[in-house]
């Protein structure tokens, strides 16, 4: 089993980069004995839902779907809370 809590980096197909200031990911074995991983992530950006590469700064590196996008804007500018899956 995995889990990390840090920093990560999001890339998506088109090439966009986004920044993450913290992810919160772990891997877990589901009903049918495949491995998934699954988390939430913040950012100080407006972050998109779809399909991802998420980059760790410890090397690894995992495609994940970026869903339950929830954007918000407050003193500090635009923030970005989202659900993480990926197998």
């Amino acid at each position: 089993m995995f889990s990390y809590s840090g920093p990560a980096r999001l890339v998506y197909a088109d090439g966009d980069t986004v920044e993450l200031e913290r992810v919160d990911l772990i891997e877990t074995v589901n009903d049918g004995g495949m491995w998934q991983l699954s988390g939430a992530g913040t950012a100080m950006a407006e972050l998109s839902g779809g399909e991802a590469r998420i980059k760790l700064p410890t090397g690894g590196e995992a495609e994940v779907l970026v869903a339950n996008v929830r954007v918000s804007e407050g003193v500090n500018g635009v923030s970005s809370t989202v659900t993480l899956l990926g197998n």
